[in-house]
């Protein structure tokens, strides 16, 4: 087994030996895989930003609302995509941010096969303890040759205010803040999050009201949100951050609960 440094120490005694060695295994991978890509410093991670506004996207059922126009809108500005919103076929994703994964190569096949991802930015979770971020850069599940940005996870079921640099995001109780504090770090001075919905836990890609067959018990598409609650609050404090750092934090569609303390996007100022 591969060892990292640090774990004769003890620092991940905590783990059973059966799990430390997956993230072992994956972990070694990892650093074998990295050839097949581009990594990106800060620096020219930060250079690919191309406009002041970003749209940051859920996966909630509210955005096959969004109409063919608003999508070619939208497109104008920078799109950051996270999580499941490789299944859809609206709009480029300029930067794609990957932590958690439920199925990867399923997830990972999606990916390539998709033409709206064919230039996007990699920002893939790393460290020791990234197992899905890790297995996806050492089994080369990417794309050939993409530009990847790799940074880590932080305070992760608790509070802390958005760090500024890409490199150490903060994950609090969704990923939705992965990819939150991704846009402030970049610099967007407007973020926009879009199908992050919370009043329920419908998917764009499903029915309504049907309900993933892969949900813990207990959870159904109809009912709010687990963790609706600590979400809104932690963004409604975000937003006060990022906007005494000079940016705005916006929701796009109003039903969002998220809206009860993120002003709404003027949509005509898309144009």
């Amino acid at each position: 087994m591969t060892v990292r440094p640090g774990l004769r120490s003890g620092a991940y005694s905590h783990l059973r030996p059966r799990h430390l060695a997956t993230l072992s295994a994956a972990y070694a991978r990892d650093r074998r895989g990295r050839a097949r890509y581009r990594l990106l410093s800060e620096a020219e991670l930060l250079g690919t930003r191309s406009s002041d506004t970003a749209f940051v996207f859920g996966s909630g059922r509210s955005l096959v609302e969004i109409g063919e126009d608003e999508w070619a809108k939208i497109a104008r500005c920078n799109t950051i995509s996270l999580r499941e919103f490789p299944r859809q076929h609206w709009v480029r994703a300029d930067y794609h941010l990957t932590a958690e994964v439920d199925f990867l190569d399923e997830y990972a096949w999606r990916i390539r096969s998709n033409p709206l991802y064919s230039e996007t930015v990699f920002v893939v979770a790393g460290g020791f303890l990234a197992h899905m971020g890790n297995e996806l850069i050492g089994r080369s599940l990417l794309p050939d040759g993409a530009r990847v940005f790799r940074y880590r996870r932080r305070a992760r079921t608790r509070y802390e205010p958005p760090s500024r640099t890409p490199r150490e995001l903060v994950h609090g109780y969704n990923s939705i803040f992965d990819a939150t504090n991704f846009a402030y770090a970049m610099g967007y001075r407007k973020i926009v999050l879009a199908g992050a919905d919370y009043y329920n836990k419908e998917y764009f890609w499903l029915e309504p009201g049907e309900t993933r067959d892969y949900e813990k018990p207990g959870i159904e598409a109809t009912r709010r949100w687990p963790q609706a609650e600590a979400i809104v609050e932690m963004m409604a404090l975000w937003a006060r951050e990022i906007e005494s750092g000079g940016a705005e934090l916006l929701v796009w569609d109003s039903r969002s609960l998220l809206s009860d303390h993120l002003a709404v996007f003027d949509r005509s100022a898309l144009g």
